[in-house]
């Protein structure tokens, strides 16, 4: 018999989290208006009741959901925090952006109000809505696509 073991309520918001995203891709795969019922039936017959879909992209929205996170909090530093999942290029050009952010946000406290997710092909498209309590919120979108065995953060929008 195992001990019980306590689950920190981060963790359980992280759980559900992630529940959730997956539920969305879910339920995105299934509303996408394909009339080709053989084309649709193997998108939604994965294993352990989940669709291939979902399951494929799960790694994917982990590395989104951290790297907006990330991005968020740091967006207006000088020297940008080492984003997780960004290409060596996204970083280069994200560090050369840090130098153009007002002097008057340095101070400010930014951070992820918002992180919306969209399969699109095999890549996964990110929107991040930032807010930092001063000035009003605004939304920046982020491509995560495989490379090698990796999915990775290959391109950034600038803030809309």
């Amino acid at each position: 018999m195992h001990p019980a073991r306590h689950i920190s309520p981060c963790r359980r918001r992280a759980g559900a989290s992630l529940g959730l995203t997956l539920l969305a891709f879910a339920l995105v795969g299934c509303s996408s208006g394909n009339t080709n019922t053989q084309a649709g039936s193997s998108l939604l017959s994965g294993g352990r009741g989940g669709s291939v879909a979902v399951q494929r992209l799960a790694p994917a929205a982990a590395v989104a959901r951290r790297f907006a996170s990330v991005y968020a909090r740091s967006i207006y530093w000088r020297h940008p925090s080492r984003l997780p999942g960004a290409t060596a290029a996204l970083r280069r050009d994200l560090a050369a952006a840090a130098s153009r952010v007002p002097p008057a946000r340095r101070g400010l406290h930014p951070r992820a109000l918002a992180v919306t997710l969209r399969p699109r092909g095999a890549a996964l498209a990110g929107v991040v809505e930032i807010g930092d309590g001063r000035s009003p919120p605004f939304s920046v979108g982020f491509l995560v696509r495989k490379q090698g065995s990796r999915w990775r953060v290959v391109t950034i929008s600038p803030p809309g």
